[in-house]
């Protein structure tokens, strides 16, 4: 009865004392209050596609989130900083199996394929695909001699390969569809760039910052939450594809930040929080340098 009052009344009074006490005791309401939090799930942030520029771009987010921490307050300069300097890149000359090639640069189809085998399927259907004769054939229009050594990209945190291709990619697709159906593959002779992670900078990120990748509108609750108790907190953009998500950003010396993120990270799932830093350290496919293979074995197996 009493319920029914309020509510005809418009007067609450659980939200009244919530209000009270989250003025009183803004820190321990926070510790709280992140606990009973909801969050809705973030869908597949580095999702399958046989276009590399449609997958996660670590250089991208971490771009964007820099330039979002030099607009702000100057004590989040130094991990922006940090950020521009996570990402390496190597090359080295590397003898590469085809079947080993995820992605392309370019393509003209509209669709977005799930993978070179799919998009081969369809797109490269009316290539003939049955004898070594037409295998030999594909691998010289796919792959011309004189473009040798042929560039290709790999990323060790996620484990993928993409090739830099020029022309529309049938020719590669219906030798993977072969490949597949016939058991063979072909070696091809690479300058492979070798995108990784820093370790050191890594750990430097890890012991020092918490940054968790969240969805927008709900990163800005946790804001003002932190900021009702003064703690010290910042937004900073993800890559411009994924505009639904942001990176929450706190250090890790205030104890109580520390608290309220442990208690935060407790009670909800990596599928609706990632803790940036615990996803990078634990994606990593390392590369194996295979030595180049001389012209006259680079033959169809």
């Amino acid at each position: 009865m009493n319920n029914e009052k309020a509510s005809a009344s418009g007067f609450d009074l659980e939200q009244l004392i919530n209000l009270i006490v989250q003025r009183l005791f803004p820190r321990w309401y926070a510790r709280q209050a992140v606990k009973e939090m909801s969050f809705p799930e973030i869908s597949d942030i580095n999702p399958k596609s046989y276009l590399c520029h449609r997958w996660l771009s670590l250089t991208s987010a971490h771009e964007a989130a820099a330039e979002s921490l030099n607009s702000s307050h100057q004590q989040w300069h130094s991990l922006a900083d940090l950020l521009k300097k996570l990402i390496v890149e190597n090359e080295y000359p590397q003898s590469l199996s085809i079947a080993a090639i995820n992605g392309v640069k370019i393509s003209q189809c509209d669709y977005d394929y799930r993978d070179l085998i799919t998009y081969g399927l369809e797109q490269a259907n009316q290539i003939p695909q049955f004898t070594d004769n037409e295998y030999n054939r594909n691998i010289t229009l796919a792959f011309p001699e004189k473009q040798q050594p042929f560039y290709v990209c790999y990323r060790e945190w996620d484990g993928r390969y993409f090739f830099i291709n020029q022309d529309e990619p049938r020719h590669l697709a219906a030798l993977l569809v072969q490949g597949k159906k016939q058991q063979r593959d072909y070696k091809l002779t690479c300058t492979v760039n070798v995108e990784s992670v820093q370790g050191r900078m890594l750990e430097r990120l890890r012991s020092g910052f918490w940054m968790l990748l969240m969805k927008r509108e709900f990163a800005y609750q946790l804001y003002q939450l932190m900021n009702q108790g003064k703690l010290s907190c910042e937004i900073a953009e993800f890559e411009w594809r994924r505009s639904d998500l942001v990176f929450f950003i706190t250090r890790k010396t205030d104890p109580i930040a520390n608290e309220i993120i442990v208690n935060l990270l407790a009670n909800h799932s990596s599928k609706q929080i990632i803790d940036w830093g615990l996803f990078l350290n634990r994606a990593h496919f390392p590369f194996q340098s295979t030595p180049y293979i001389p012209n006259n074995e680079n033959t169809a197996l």
